[in-house]
């Protein structure tokens, strides 16, 4: 047993040493999602990695930190999660995985930007521009827009409520296959009230603040399929909803 003990420590070792002196002969980068979603391609994380002097081929494995990899990698907004590691065949492997984006911001500074699913700052990308809700207006933003952020990181309480009401109108909006197709746009005004842009019709729907958004969208729909289907869709320029148990047109 002892001589099996000294064995295996001895094979250990030579295999560990025979590792450290490896050289990188590959480095194999795999986006989980790169059909959905095209904000980036393999050799936007290669380049990073040239860039900072964390890797290139020909150097020593044992030289690489896989854990500074990862934290390089997700400083970049569009990834949301990264996992690094070493095979035994002299290959860093990097599998990604993308944020999906919910909302596109254009704040009153004129600063662009998306938020994903939890809410996470997702910086513009020149590659890919996706077809989502775009909200414009008197948006204060609380933090700088092109870092590793989130709107409900409670150092925002203050700052980040217009975001996050936002936030929250976009996800009700995309889990509805029928609003998700009608509106394009919401607009927030001085009064940090909501103005919708519907896809069909010359209207502007008048949201009017957040509280009881989910009362005011369905008095919308059942004014649509009760009353648009008859009177015609080009009939109304504003359609109010903000007073309760009714709804307020103005005619074109």
């Amino acid at each position: 047993w002892v001589g099996l003990v000294l064995y295996f420590v001895l094979i250990s070792g030579f295999i560990s040493g025979k590792r450290d002196a490896m050289l990188c002969n590959k480095v194999e980068v795999v986006i989980a999602d790169s059909l959905s979603k095209r904000f980036l391609e393999k050799r936007d994380i290669t380049e990073m990695l040239s860039q900072n002097n964390m890797l290139s081929l020909g150097s020593e494995l044992s030289k690489v930190n896989t854990k500074k990899v990862e934290e390089l990698i997700l400083g970049n907004t569009l990834i949301k999660h990264c996992d690094v590691y070493i095979t035994v065949d002299g290959k860093l492997n990097i599998d990604l995985w993308q944020r999906e984006p919910v909302v596109r911001i254009i704040d009153r500074k004129n600063r662009n930007y998306y938020l994903d699913l939890e809410g996470s700052v997702i910086s513009m990308s020149k590659r890919f521009t996706p077809h989502i809700l775009v909200v414009n207006g008197y948006i204060n933003t609380p933090f700088a827009a092109k870092g590793v952020e989130n709107i409900y990181n409670p150092k925002y309480n203050k700052g980040a409520q217009t975001l996050r009401n936002v936030h929250e109108l976009a996800l009700f909006i995309r889990e509805n296959d029928f609003w998700n197709g009608q509106i394009v746009q919401l607009y927030v005004d001085k009064k940090q009230e909501f103005e919708l842009v519907p896809r069909i019709g010359p209207h502007l729907i008048i949201l009017g603040g957040v509280e009881n958004y989910q009362e005011k969208f369905e008095k919308l729909e059942i004014f649509y399929s009760e009353g648009l289907n008859n009177v015609g869709w080009n009939h109304y320029l504003k359609i109010n909803l903000k007073y309760k148990d009714q709804i307020v047109c103005s005619k074109i």
